[in-house]
């Protein structure tokens, strides 16, 4: 990706048959779900043969092991995402992508900035992806840095050359809601969740033996997840069934959760696991995996329990569970933070038979080869 300067215009439109230079540009190596996704679609595509640089601020952190080593990782030489801008301008201007395809609203906003700093010959198209429910993740954002993210959205996101969503809900909320027009917005009908390793694994690997009543719930613990309305819910379940609860994550609500279960006489029933490395091992040994979540991005903790063949009770949240789900063919959806009814569906999925084979089929429709194909099928546009 180093050397000599090479003309604009010719890699985008051409990405289905030759080789291009794809630049991603992630906030840090640090776990989160964007950068995870982003690396696993980085590394398909770099698999096929083309260009990759993940370009970020810190090189260092717990997902460089799941780069792979035909991608090229880049510190962009900056500690914050209000200061690396110059940075990432110089960085492009080194590496000189056809492509930058950058993820979440605070880094979207530095991608676009920082393409707005190079001549128009050196400028790369600018691929945003949506990765959150816009409007709700703009009310309610994780973090400070996509709280300006958001605010800035609607007058960044019109900018960009195209902006690709995880769902046709977040599709409409960027049309609604953000002034993008709609054929600036394409929709990848996967996400590259499982990779080629975790498909040989749990293609190959006998199902564990259940354990009777054990629900997992696998995800930050933080409060657009509403893990709160779950522990409610087996408060209400627990009356009248052997169950338990174990919570896989960490995060900000974690003393309010541990609160609450202490408050619900729950501490034979719900345990706070922490960060668990192999969130697969775990869904298989469950009964029921559940998400109770206000908002998702798309909901790929949902998609890993359907891969392991685990039922699935779902809020019926803005956007992702209700695609992945298919409109409840694959899972049982429920309102947002109604503890009542998102207990009556656990005890119903607990109760009734299981296809787990119909199950898996589902989940292994998201894999990081379908998402890549999707991509580049994307990109031909423009």
């Amino acid at each position: 990706m180093h050397g000599v300067e090479k003309p604009r215009g010719s890699g985008a439109g051409n990405l289905m048959r030759t080789p291009a230079s794809i630049a991603f540009f992630i906030r840090a190596l640090d776990g989160g779900g964007a950068s995870r996704d982003a690396i696993v679609l980085a590394n398909a595509l770099a698999d096929q043969g083309h260009k990759i640089a993940l370009l970020t601020l810190q090189a260092e952190g717990p997902l460089r092991s799941l780069v792979s080593p035909r991608a090229e990782i880049v510190a962009v030489g900056a500690a914050r995402l209000r200061t690396v801008t110059p940075s990432l301008a110089r960085t492009l201007r080194l590496l000189r992508p056809d492509v930058l395809v950058s993820a979440e609203a605070a880094p979207n906003v530095v991608a676009l900035l920082a393409t707005r700093l190079l001549p128009k010959t050196l400028r790369p198209k600018l691929v945003l992806r949506e990765a959150s429910s816009p409007s709700a993740a703009r009310a309610f954002p994780v973090n400070a840095a996509n709280r300006w993210g958001y605010l800035a959205a609607r007058h960044v996101y019109k900018r960009a050359d195209l902006i690709v969503a995880l769902t046709e809900g977040a599709k409409r909320d960027l049309a609604l809601n953000f002034g993008v027009k709609a054929a600036k917005i394409a929709v990848m009908s996967t996400n590259a969740v499982l990779t080629p390793d975790i498909m040989a694994r749990l293609s190959q690997q006998k199902s564990l033996a259940r354990e009777r009543g054990l629900i997992a719930c696998v995800g930050r613990l933080s409060p657009e997840k509403d893990q709160l309305t779950l522990v409610r819910a087996m408060a209400l379940l627990a009356r009248e069934h052997e169950v338990r609860l174990v919570l896989a994550g960490e995060g900000p609500l974690k003393p309010a959760i541990a609160g609450l279960i202490a408050k619900e006489g729950l501490s034979d029933r719900v345990a706070l696991a922490g960060h668990v490395d192999d969130p697969y091992a775990l869904l298989q040994r469950a009964e029921l995996a559940v998400c109770s979540s206000i908002y998702e991005g798309f909901g790929n903790a949902i998609v890993e329990a359907l891969a392991c063949g685990t039922p699935v009770v779902s809020t019926d949240c803005p956007y992702g569970p209700r695609e992945i789900l298919d409109n409840g063919k694959y899972g049982r959806l429920v309102p947002v933070g109604d503890a009542a009814a998102l207990a009556e569906a656990m005890a119903k999925a607990l109760a009734d038979p299981v296809d787990r084979g119909a199950l898996r089929r589902r989940g292994f429709l998201f894999t990081a080869d379908r998402a890549a194909a999707e991509f580049l099928r994307i990109m031909g546009s423009i």
